[in-house]
């Protein structure tokens, strides 16, 4: 942990040192749109030598969307050049790196194996490989992990207990929970109700993506007929007030991505963005940069997006990062050790 030059906070430089160098907690973190550019880069080398893309800048200029339509060609086309395990590895490690560069201490990244069937590797080696990339990158940086298996909706109910079946081989080294991700308007959670019963019984984590492009039934549907313990964004909730309760009496946590719902036009602006308001209403709310690379943010620029933008205390910043702590996977002990070293860095600096 760095010394900081003041705890003045009114200056924009030594306000962004200090939220750089703020402990942090990331749980709605996909590793298929974290990856770094140096690390696409050297993937995109490795499998097509000739390639016109000669340095990270000209990489970059590929990750501009016009719509979300481009955006989607783009995530196909960058999975495309994760071809072997080490790819996955690779990526997996440099990511790590790169959130323990921000003082990220412990992560719980989505990852989805299945997405690559037809790239070579299996869901076994790519599984296999990302484990080893994430036991590589806490021995170098001392990052802490878990990883949550995304569960596709848009496979169906049965596609999604043969994936629980796979992760299962997975659940004592690492792999603790299982998320939804996918188009949830189509595809409605109620679904998924066995899916997920099915892995409550081995004790896994459960969350899903709710409440970011379907509004709150999506949320309902999350948490009654899946009993989850987390909800994947979530900031449709205050449509319904009853809801709002519901998760506030229940201590569901929500998994915010502020920049993600701006780019991808779930909230129309960053003015108009919720965050703040289920804040104010007692909802506990955990700040995340969900594809960082894609939607060019990370979690630092996150919590400076609340402290420059959308009211947000100094004091409200304290309450978030602890909410991610509060909100993990970690067992009691594990979060009572890693809180202590988050309440000791808030004692030196504010």
């Amino acid at each position: 942990m760095g010394t900081l030059p003041t705890k003045d906070m009114s200056d924009n430089t030594h306000r962004a040192a200090w939220v750089r160098e703020m402990p942090k907690v990331e749980l709605h973190l996909h590793l298929e749109g974290a990856f770094t550019l140096e690390t696409l880069l050297r993937l995109i080398r490795k499998h097509e030598p000739s390639t016109s893309l000669r340095s990270v800048d000209d990489l970059r200029g590929r990750f501009i969307y016009a719509d979300f339509s481009g955006f989607i060609d783009t995530w196909n086309w960058k999975n495309g050049y994760f071809r072997a395990g080490q790819d996955f590895e690779l990526s997996a490690y440099h990511t790590l790196e790169a959130l323990s560069r921000q003082n990220v201490l412990y992560v719980e990244p989505f990852f989805s194996p299945w997405d690559f069937r037809n790239n070579g590797p299996g869901m076994e080696e790519i599984t296999e490989s990302i484990l080893a990339g994430c036991v590589r990158a806490n021995r170098d940086f001392g990052i802490q992990w878990n990883l949550i298996a995304d569960i596709n909706r848009e496979h169906g109910p049965e596609e999604g207990m043969s994936r629980i079946e796979q992760v299962l081989r997975y659940r004592d080294r690492g792999v603790i929970g299982i998320g939804l991700g996918g188009r949830e308007k189509e595809f409605p959670a109620g679904a998924f109700a066995d899916v997920y019963a099915r892995a409550a019984r081995h004790n896994l984590l459960l969350t899903a993506h709710a409440g970011e492009a379907d509004g709150p039934a999506s949320i309902w549907a999350a948490l009654d007929g899946l009993h989850v313990h987390r909800i994947g964004h979530g900031i449709r909730a205050c449509e319904d007030d009853s809801l709002v309760a519901a998760l506030a009496e229940r201590r569901v946590p929500l998994e915010v991505c502020v920049t993600s719902n701006v780019k991808t036009g779930v909230v129309p602006s960053l003015a108009l963005h919720p965050v703040r308001t289920l804040f104010e209403r007692q909802l506990c709310i955990t700040i995340n940069s969900d594809d960082p690379t894609m939607f060019d943010c990370s979690v630092t620029g996150e919590y400076l997006l609340l402290l420059d933008h959308l009211g947000f205390s100094i004091a409200d910043i304290k309450t978030l990062s602890l909410n991610g702590v509060l909100a993990s996977a970690l067992d009691v002990s594990a979060k009572h050790r890693l809180s202590s070293r988050f309440e000791e860095y808030w004692t030196h600096y504010v």
